[in-house]
């Protein structure tokens, strides 16, 4: 990039060993750490291609590059600085008062204003952390206090669990092929909403369920789960479904090694459990069996 153009947009550039350094001095007063009550007069980038990519101070650690390609010589970079900062507040309010109301503590760091939670699904507990843009992901996972090393996990969107059990038993689930066989195949119920069957409780067949109020309908963002025991040959399965809203679904199917399939899927495109089962595990439908 062009030093000219980046002087231009009031950065001092700097450069050694073909690596770009460039400091914003910020004079609005307009960005301020909440917690800290620190007035935050200065931003360091380093120079990647045409993006400006945050390395200072600690709140902007991780936040969304700067693309310089869609910026003028005369563009104003302090307010683009600032946005991002209020854009992150923004979220970390949000995602705090989610996090309270599925009865989750939140911790945000004063410093770096990273906003993480812990939960807890014997034997496993998970630290996880939003990105500046308010996606969580999981930050540790602790098995019987030993730290677990995988691959990455995915992002997940908070607003599809309804409860702290729901997002306890996805955090478990993902990380099942871990601890699956020590546990063994009884304790690997895995559904979006941690539905697990006491001795004491009684299920309920969803043809009853439909034969009683089959003339009723769901309010749009109603919870329902769904929950069905899947065979196919000498292998036992266990298919989940919980309703994000409307006709919007999230699915797991997880065996006694853990998680086979899991993903969104909109209601009028799934083809019925045997059906849908069949052309994963690719067999017959025949093949499948589902119920006790």
């Amino acid at each position: 990039m062009d030093r000219a153009f980046l002087e231009q947009l009031g950065l001092e550039v700097s450069g050694a060993e073909g690596i770009v350094e460039a400091e914003l001095e910020l004079i609005s007063g307009r960005a301020l750490n909440p917690l800290s009550r620190r007035e935050i007069d200065r931003i360091s980038f380093t120079v990647m291609g045409d993006r400006l990519l945050y390395v200072g101070p600690p709140e902007f650690v991780g936040a969304q590059p700067i693309n310089l390609a869609f910026l003028q010589p005369g563009t104003r970079l302090e307010d683009i600085v600032v946005d991002t900062l209020n854009e992150h507040l923004f979220q970390l309010e949000r995602r705090s008062s989610e996090l309270s109301a599925l009865g989750i503590a939140p911790k945000v760091d004063p410093q770096t204003l990273q906003l993480t939670a812990e939960l807890e699904k014997p034997p496993l507990r998970f630290v996880i952390g939003a990105s500046r843009t308010g996606q969580f992901r999981v930050v540790r996972a602790v098995h019987d206090g030993a730290e677990l090393t995988s691959a990455s996990k995915p992002l997940f969107e908070l607003s599809e669990f309804f409860n702290r059990a729901a997002l306890e038993s996805y955090l478990y689930a993902l990380y099942s092929d871990v601890v699956g066989p020590e546990l063994g195949p009884a304790t690997l119920v895995k559904t979006p909403s941690d539905i697990v069957r006491a001795p004491t409780d009684t299920s309920l067949a969803f043809r009853e369920i439909y034969e009683a109020f089959g003339d009723a309908f769901l309010p749009p963002r109603s919870p329902l789960e769904v929950v069905a025991d899947v065979r196919v040959g000498d292998q036992c399965m266990r298919f989940a479904v919980a309703r994000v809203q409307g006709k919007t679904f999230r699915g797991l199917l997880a065996g006694a090694r853990g998680k086979i399939w899991s993903d969104r899927f909109e209601i009028d495109e799934f083809p019925g459990i045997r059906a849908f089962v069949a052309e994963l595990m690719q067999v017959t439908i025949d093949d499948v069996e589902v119920g006790p």
